[in-house]
């Protein structure tokens, strides 16, 4: 089913609230072509074994320098790397209070060991090997204990990169910017209050911007220390630079939430850091980023991360996450909608976080609202919006020659534009938030009336046009 909505086009929610003025000037010739290359890289890297053998290495020794974990890699049946935590496995509570399955984990050498989130210890238990075992191993008595009917699995790592997006030629391309934040002409004005959006990602940039964009974002860190030492740094937030130069997943952050902001101005934005080291990220270092941003007060979540699993099976540490945010829910009569990039795979597999039932799965469109070959699609997807050469906020530096042959230089006050399934989701999460606060609705409501306003397409849900593409 298609509706026009209050009366206007199909696939249009918000009219033509984000069409550039007439007056503004057109995307150069250079920032096409760095958007033809953003959207090139994105079809042919996943297939690239050279390309994924680099950025595989790249996001494992960033990963391990800022966590202090090994990442290994198993093969899945389509012939295609997965990314892993090398040396542990997640069961759920009830597998391993079963006498027969927690004797045979035992026997393999492995015991329990703190999982990081207090509230999910209740559901999932992480398991860490005594033994030198290879990731290959320990997927075989994950594929053992499912045979018997219990839920385990390696630990996944659900990154921004590499099988989101990475950086190369076709990284974000310098724009000229939108103007002040306290100028922007959409107005996000209603009689409901205000949406409280949660951004979990790489973080965001930490210097305050002087044009007013991004100021009011709340910036929430992790209590631990990183390698270095360095304890509660918001300056480390989503800016991880080596040699004195952009890391390829910097900015990430700063890019979605300022996103979110153009198409919901009013809407409360937070930030959650769970992807570092190369844009990388456990499926526990998100679940318990979820559950943090919940009990903050978070209505909306988005999450431009995720992954193909190693047998196509739901992520246990989301799963757990979504399962206490249900109960929170219950216990606190509260509303919680979950947003997710459908990834850049250009296949039908499942791709989780965002193939949860529960989750809002956002595929990427071409700027004139055609599907595009490189992101992910299927039954599973709920909804798609542009995708590409989309304009947003970025962080300041200069990228490395490591993964580009065309180095930009960002200012302050930078803006970029970038392509990518993660940069559709946003759209969608601000949209939710802007309907709550327009209509005086609830999360779920306003993904209703947002949805109702769609425009099918086949393995792509309901088309929506809200920002402009190049």
């Amino acid at each position: 089913m298609t509706n026009s909505g209050d009366g206007g086009q199909p696939g249009l929610p918000f009219g033509s609230d984000y069409t550039p003025d007439a007056a503004a000037a057109e995307p150069g010739a250079r920032v096409r072509r760095r958007v033809q290359r953003q959207v090139e890289e994105l079809s042919t890297n996943r297939t690239n074994p050279v390309s994924q053998r680099q950025l595989v290495r790249a996001v494992s020794s960033r990963y391990q320098e800022r966590r202090g974990r090994r990442l290994a890699t198993v093969v899945d049946p389509r012939g295609l790397d997965v990314l892993l935590v090398s040396d542990e496995i997640l069961v759920t509570e009830q597998t391993w209070a079963d006498p027969g399955a927690r004797g045979y984990l035992e026997r393999q050498g492995l015991s329990e060991d703190d999982l990081g989130c207090p509230d999910l210890e209740s559901r999932l238990v992480r398991l860490v090997t005594s033994e030198d075992r290879t990731a290959q191993d320990l997927d075989d008595i994950a594929t053992e204990l499912r045979s018997r009917g219990f839920a385990a699995s390696l630990t996944h790592i659900t990154p921004c990169s590499p099988v989101i997006k990475s950086r190369s030629l076709g990284g974000p391309a310098p724009a000229d910017g939108l103007v002040p934040f306290a100028d922007y002409p959409v107005v996000d004005a209603g009689s409901g209050p205000v949406a409280r959006v949660a951004v979990i990602d790489t973080g965001i940039v930490g210097a305050p911007r002087t044009d007013g964009w991004l100021q009011s974002v709340e910036r929430h860190r992790r209590d631990d220390p990183d390698t270095h030492g360095n304890e509660n740094n918001i300056d480390l937030l989503d800016v991880e630079p080596r040699d004195g130069l952009l890391d390829f997943s910097d900015g990430h952050g700063t890019f979605v939430s300022g996103i979110v902001a153009q198409v919901a101005p009013s809407a409360d934005i937070a930030v959650y850091r769970a992807l570092r080291g190369g844009g990388a990220g456990s499926e526990l270092d998100v679940a318990c980023a979820m559950v943090r941003a919940v009990k903050a007060g978070a209505q909306v979540l988005n999450l431009s991360l995720g992954c193909q699993t190693r047998h196509d099976q739901p992520s246990l540490a989301i799963a757990a996450a979504l399962d206490w945010i249900g109960e929170f829910e219950r216990t606190h009569d509260a509303e919680v909608v979950v947003v997710a990039a459908a990834g850049n795979y250009g296949d039908t597999a499942p791709v989780w976080p965002a193939a949860f039932r529960r989750v809002v799965s956002v595929a990427a469109l071409a700027s004139d609202l055609r599907a595009t070959p490189w992101s992910s699609h299927g039954f599973w997807v709920d909804c798609s919006t542009v995708g590409e050469g989309i304009q947003s906020t970025f962080v300041e530096g200069t990228e490395s020659y490591e993964f580009t042959g065309e180095p930009d230089t960002f200012g302050p006050n930078a803006f970029a534009h970038w392509s990518g399934t993660s940069f559709a989701a946003p759209q969608v999460t601000g949209a939710i938030a802007r309907a709550m606060h327009e209509h005086g609705l609830g999360p779920r409501e306003a993904f209703r009336w947002l949805m109702a306003r769609g425009r099918a397409i086949p393995d792509f849900g309901q088309a929506l046009s809200i920002l402009p593409g190049v």
